[in-house]
């Protein structure tokens, strides 16, 4: 007869500790995933500021009349304006890129964590089989000291 050490309350409790890791694991990376479009749609917007920014570098004497007028800056007040809003972008990317760092520190961890528990769950199950294989045997010789 089999022993059927998986069924075992002992064993299972292992399992259901790596499920809930590997569970944790998924969220963070879909988190982690969210973060990385974050920055990449980041970018697009930091190019498009440092397009028009560059726009402003040379324009004509009328554009300035018209901005100024429009707006109440001129074309160098609105290049600095769209320099500190990229410098802003950036700054929000590098603070994304960090936040992708500590998830996969979170990740990692929790990783060893698993890789831990499953190592104490081989050592649990080697030793559950152990035990049953000792009480068969034990139970095999006084069978046999009866007869």
């Amino acid at each position: 007869m089999e022993f059927k050490y998986y069924e075992h309350s002992e064993w299972t409790a292992f399992s259901t500790k790596m499920q809930a890791i590997s569970r944790d694991v998924q969220r963070l990376q879909w988190k982690q995933s969210s973060l990385l479009s974050k920055i990449t749609n980041l970018e697009v917007a930091q190019d498009l500021v440092m397009r028009k920014k560059w726009d402003l570098e040379t324009v004509s004497k009328k554009t300035t009349k018209v901005l100024t007028e429009v707006t109440g800056d001129c074309d160098e007040c609105w290049f600095g304006k769209y320099d500190m809003a990229e410098d802003e972008i950036k700054e929000l990317r590098v603070s994304k890129c960090l936040e992708v760092a500590s998830i996969q520190s979170e990740i990692n961890l929790l990783k060893h964590d698993r890789q831990v528990l499953d190592k104490e769950q081989d050592a649990c199950r080697d030793r559950l089989i152990k035990e049953h294989n000792d009480a068969t045997k034990d139970q095999g010789l006084a069978t046999a000291s009866v007869n």
